[in-house]
């Protein structure tokens, strides 16, 4: 589903079409009482064509384990409107989707079929039996709760200062004092200095050449370096800039630059002007990649295919324009948006939430014979869209919507849109060559005076120190731009940051700029970046063995960015400048908040992991070695080590639960058989292999009180114990509750189920395992588990060896 529309029109729409045909229902065959057959009834709205249609133009997708194909396509002439479908399998459990198709390679619906209505969903299992209402769950659901906003990490006093006086912001907003005689100014800051005291007794510094009590930053750095490792130095920021294109194919450059909103400054500036002179600052960005902006991509409306009051649902992976879009490519980057709100139709009143970028994997504007994309309904051009599942829509955009009445039941097709013309900026500025100054000259050697030997001559003379630093900082570190990754991995890279430094001697020879200079020689041409605790940058050349050294009076310039860390993830339309000679461009600005700026690692942060950074075991000597070991893999939920005496030598078996919750891949299995063979004992043999599942059979009579239907009691108690509740708590039979030998109590389970609002009793009448219903544990009170093996009540019907979950209800409405 694209959609979720309170009203439906399309169907009328069509029977009014002279031509157009469209799926009015499907209905399953039952082949004998309470079983599934193959064959399908499908009724359309109108008669069926009379050049009728062939098995290949059925396509029936989804399902779960059993996949089903069209055989054979019949078309009686005493109905009509009614196609037979002959399937090769009936289905399971699972939701499938028929689909008719132009041919069997096409995707687009025969010729003179409505795109809407040429598919339907169904289930092989129509006559399962159910205690409520089917009612549609809505797709936009209640907005979730924010969490404070809190610095945990402060450990200075204006830290525990702002903090304290951001949390009283949220608490008290019209609390506006700064004075410090406010008696309120005068607590925090006497908060703030106790809490500073303590932070520095528990910090105290001392010599370098320690680094327990080093008090240098670039002395923490190497001393971190013995035992390999490596310090972060943060990261820039990233964020998508929007640009409102006054005239088509204007470009801009990379490394355009872009600045905060400046009160009394026009959108566009002229680059080096006195206007960008006096916007300049720490948080400026640069473009990333050319870009080519279009006025057709300023603002595309959705395509709702004439139904109203519609949003594009969460995990959408398509969408569909309302026209034309021939400057749009795979490739580009689009931000959806709410532009104004679903309820009033102000744009004041948009969620500023509700924005998202996504990266096109495939646009069509023509159809599988190259015609123009159109509603064949009423001929209107479309565009459709798909983006990777990487960037599927995480909440459901309103995309048209009526107004309430006391906003005159208005209808907007534009309350959300998409926009294109989006280029990548990140944050830091380039600015131009810095002279670095000369290499002192070395002095001159000294002549021994004699020796045993009689000899006498010069000596080695120390090498001049040369260690020059960066008039401004902070040094950017940004990571690679990829161009055709997903729109969602550019806020959060994978690859690391670097540095933004380029180094040349007067000889105008490029120095390679490296972390450290340990694997250099005395040919390479390196140099490091090390930075202090104030953020000043020095650069370090090698002495002649590791690492080329500066020839003496020799000189040296660098270029490099400044802009670094956490202070430039600014906040959403932040950004409303450009600095830029191209004409065209009438606004810009970031519809999302920058992200990814993280500052350099601090010093305590070192004091605290590089000791022990190196300390891991590499060797499994006990069974919960491996069991360790092999949970290390995110993939794995769970795992347990067993050591056997296999005849002439041990084993050592290790279960795995895969956090997917179904039995572990062979993929999975074979890797974590491959990781784990690194740290076996010489002598012991290895086997991997999935869980044991115990699957548990639990049946509850529960008693309604009188003022509750017994509908929305038993719907609440499933919630609680199989679907999980609705703020993101999950249910009492979730695997993920689950661990090896755990013992499986009946008491926590009454108690849920009491719990539950409209319950007056409960009690268990079945509470057995499936391998071994002989075990009464409802008399026992508990069901044990061995030491591999993990319960499971999944309540599946395509799966009830994995656990069945049964209420029998009695009382109330």
């Amino acid at each position: 589903m694209i959609y979720f529309c309170s009203q439906q029109k399309r169907r009328a729409l069509v029977l009014q079409h002279p031509t157009l045909n469209g799926i009015d229902y499907l209905e399953v065959c039952d082949a004998v009482m309470g079983g599934c057959g193959k064959k399908l009834l499908l009724t359309l709205l109108k008669d069926a064509p009379e050049a009728g249609l062939t098995a290949a133009q059925v396509r029936i997708a989804g399902g779960g384990a059993t996949q089903v194909h069209a055989m054979k396509v019949d078309r009686t002439t005493s109905a009509p409107r009614l196609l037979t479908i002959e399937l090769d399998a009936t289905g399971d459990f699972s939701t499938y989707t028929l689909s008719l198709t132009a041919n069997g390679a096409a995707a687009d619906p025969p010729d003179d079929f409505d795109p809407q209505l040429s598919a339907v969903d169904f289930s092989f299992k129509p006559g399962c039996d159910t205690s409520a209402d089917c009612a549609a769950a809505p797709c936009c659901p209640p907005a979730p709760v924010v969490k404070p906003d809190i610095n945990y990490l402060a450990k200075e006093f204006d830290g525990f200062t702002q903090v304290m006086l951001d949390r009283l912001a949220v608490l008290v907003p019209g609390w506006t004092e700064t004075h410090p005689a406010d008696t309120g100014i005068a607590l925090v800051e006497a908060l703030a200095y106790a809490a500073d005291h303590l932070s520095y007794q528990q910090d105290a510094a001392g010599a370098e050449a320690y680094i327990g009590t080093a008090r240098s930053r670039i002395s923490l750095r190497r001393h971190a370096k013995l035992v390999d490792y490596s310090l972060d130095e943060g990261s820039n920021a990233r964020t998508w800039v929007f640009m409102e294109a006054a005239k088509d194919a204007a470009i801009v450059g990379r490394g355009t630059r872009f600045y905060p909103r400046a009160p009394g400054f026009p959108a566009v500036v002229k680059p080096d002007s006195g206007q960008e002179q006096q916007l300049n600052g720490a948080l400026a960005f640069e473009a990333m990649h050319d870009a080519t902006l279009f006025q057709e991509q300023n603002e595309m409306q959705f395509y709702t295919w004439c139904d109203q009051d519609c949003c594009l649902a969460p995990g959408s992976t398509q969408a569909t324009l309302a026209n034309h879009y021939s400057t749009l490519n795979v490739g580009d980057v689009l931000i959806f948006e709410e532009k104004r709100g679903p309820d009033t139709g102000d744009p004041d009143d948009a969620d500023v939430s509700k924005r998202w970028a996504v990266r096109l994997t495939d646009v069509r504007v023509t159809d599988y014979l190259g015609r123009p994309l159109v509603d064949p309904l009423n001929n209107s051009p479309i565009t459709q869209i798909r983006w990777d599942s990487a960037d599927a829509l995480p909440f459901p955009l309103c995309v048209a919507a009526t107004t309430d009445s006391s906003h005159q039941s208005r209808a907007f097709p534009d309350v959300g849109v998409a926009r294109g013309n989006v280029v990548a900026a990140d944050h830091g500025i380039w600015g131009g060559w810095e002279d670095l100054g000369a290499v002192p000259a070395a002095p001159p050697a000294p002549v021994s005076s004699g020796s045993c030997s009689g000899v006498t001559g010069p000596v080695d003379a120390p090498r001049p120190r040369y260690h020059p630093h960066l008039a401004n900082d902070p040094l950017t570190f940004a990571a690679a731009f990829d161009a055709t990754a997903p729109a969602a991995a550019f806020l959060a890279p994978s690859s690391p940051p670097a540095a933004q430094l380029e180094v040349r001697d007067d000889r105008l020879r490029d120095w390679t700029v490296v972390a450290d200079l340990l694997s250099s020689d005395a040919s390479d041409m390196a140099v490091v970046p090390e930075i202090e605790r104030d953020n000043v940058v020095f650069l370090r050349f090698g002495d002649g063995e590791h690492g080329m050294s500066a020839d003496a009076a020799s000189s040296f310039q660098a270029c490099y960015r400044t802009g670094n860390g956490t202070a430039g993830n600014i906040g959403r339309d932040s950004l409303a400048h450009i600095a830029t000679a191209v004409d065209g461009i009438r606004q810009v600005r970031n519809p999302m908040a920058a992200k990814g700026g993280r500052d350099p690692e601090t010093i305590e942060h070192i004091r605290q992991f590089a000791p022990f950074s190196f300390r891991g075991q590499l060797r499994a000597v006990t069974e919960e070695d491996y069991g360790t070991m092999a949970q290390s893999d995110p993939a794995i939920r769970a795992a347990r080590g067993t050591l056997r005496w296999t005849g002439s030598w041990h084993t050592a078996f290790v279960p795995v639960d895969a956090v997917a919750g179904d039995t572990p891949s062979a993929a999975l299995v074979a890797a974590t058989l491959d990781r784990l063979n690194r740290f076996r004992m010489a002598g012991v043999d290895l086997a991997v292999e999935g869980a044991v599942i115990a699957g548990l059979r639990i049946e509850m009579n529960v008693c309604v009180d009188p003022d509750h239907f017994q509908s929305d009691v038993r719907d609440a108690i499933m919630r609680v114990f199989v679907a999980g509740t609705r703020n993101g708590q999950p249910g009492v039979l979730d695997p993920g509750n689950f661990m090896f030998g755990q013992t499986v109590y009946a008491s926590p389970l009454i108690a849920a189920a009491q719990a539950v609002e409209g319950v007056s009793s409960v009690g268990l009448s079945v509470f057995q395992r499936l391998d071994d219903p002989t075990f009464d544990g409802t008399a026992q009170g508990f069901l044990a588990m061995r030491r591999l093996e993990i319960a499971r009540c999944d309540n599946d019907p395509n799966r009830l060896d994995r656990g069945i979950f049964v209420l029998h209800m009695d009382g109330g409405k």
